[in-house]
């Protein structure tokens, strides 16, 4: 089996309406989708954000085969280790071409990737909503009816954003929230690197007595001093990770314990491989290991058979999600293509997700709406072939 064609779909939505966290409004999704198929017809499919890094390096997987996914894995690494390109735009094109060649090793050999990477332990797994953005004119009514809504649709967690408002504000509206929901909701917040140290580790101490399950990039992801400072003081758990590259950018920061909570994002940090990597040195220094999620059905579905393969942390006759039970986030904000690209369309139940049971990842991307929301004024995908 060796690949004969890769296909990449740089993809926008427009929304109807912006929402904005610390950092920026936006008012468009984009993501960056790749087909690989090789030349018995087998196909997979993986996303990222960076599809220009993809196009560049997609010459180099044409001829080898496809169920050889370290040996790729390595290959892209290692082609721009001296100029530390595994540092950026490159692990992205890496995480989206890994997805889709552990996709076609599982079809290949008619399992599912989570019984390809050892058999899962689980077959379910815990989820929060992720949403209570910044939108105009949302406080207090929309937000409370948008947090409420979650807990209808049987969600046991969700997070809120902070660090886009004078802190004063921030931090009423959190205990807003937290009085409209109760204690039996898991509440946390993410500010989205807004703030310095001593001004996070102030917001923290504010929020002492929110009963929040953690607080997410209060610092800059690469402040490491910043970090360490909030997470010694801040009075609760700190998380972060989301845009952190390949298992060598989280190793110092797991020895150091600077996070109590680590949210690699499968699209970022180096795909299945990767991931499935970080989840066991997580596991290894007792660090809590919470999935980041922002993409598609692709990424989703990886990022589930990834968590059906991870342990408890640690061992327990009890597993409970938040505790010792890895939770995956649930990115409920508008975006037109994920909630249009693949078959199935992902859903909760009870706060929960099935791990997909039919070979490879598990879905279908539909290419009539990859067409559909085509970027860059392309009417099909850019390919790439011997």
């Amino acid at each position: 089996m060796k690949i004969e064609q890769i296909e990449i779909y740089p993809l926008e939505a427009k929304l109807s309406k912006p929402f904005g966290w610390s950092q920026r409004w936006t008012n468009a999704r984009v993501q960056a989708v790749v087909k690989i198929t090789a030349d018995d017809g087998t196909y997979g499919w993986g996303e990222s954000g960076d599809a220009r890094t993809m196009e560049f390096l997609a010459p180099l997987l044409i001829g080898k085969d496809p169920r050889r996914t370290e040996t790729i894995w390595q290959m892209i690494y290692e082609l721009g280790y001296q100029s530390h390109g595994f540092a950026g735009p490159q692990t992205l094109a890496i995480s989206a071409f890994d997805m889709a060649l552990w996709d076609i090793a599982g079809k290949a050999a008619g399992l599912p990737v989570c019984e390809l990477l050892g058999g899962s332990v689980r077959d379910r797994i815990p989820v929060y909503a992720t949403g209570l953005y910044y939108t105009e004119d949302d406080f207090p009514d929309a937000l409370t009816e948008e947090a409420l809504g979650y807990v209808q649709a049987g969600f046991t967690g969700m997070k809120m954003k902070i660090g886009g408002k004078p802190v004063d504000e921030d931090i009423e509206r959190v205990y807003h929230l937290r009085e409209a929901l109760g204690p039996q909701t898991h509440l946390m917040v993410d500010a989205n690197e807004a703030y310095s140290p001593t001004t996070a580790v102030m917001v923290a101490q504010k929020l002492a007595d929110a009963d929040l399950m953690w607080f997410e990039e209060p610092c800059g992801s690469y402040n490491d001093g910043g970090n360490l400072l909030v997470q010694q003081l801040g009075l609760m758990p700190i998380a972060g990770g989301e845009s952190l590259k390949s298992r060598y950018e989280f190793a110092e920061r797991l020895a150091s314990r600077m996070f109590d909570i680590i949210q690699p994002d499968i699209a970022i940090a180096g795909g299945v491989s990767e991931m499935f990597k970080l989840g066991h040195m997580a596991n290894a220094f007792g660090i809590h290991f919470n999935p980041h999620f922002w993409g598609t059905g692709i990424s989703l579905s990886a990022t589930l058979h990834v968590l059906a393969c991870q342990p408890s942390n640690p061992p327990s006759d009890c597993p409970e999600p938040y505790i010792n039970q890895s939770v995956m986030e649930f990115d409920r904000t508008p975006h037109p293509i994920r909630e249009n690209l693949t078959d199935p369309i992902f859903d909760q139940v009870d706060s929960h997700i099935p791990v997909p049971t039919t070979p490879g990842l598990g879905i279908e991307v539909i290419e009539e709406e990859a067409r559909r929301f085509l970027d860059w004024g392309l009417s099909s995908p850019i390919r790439v072939t011997a």
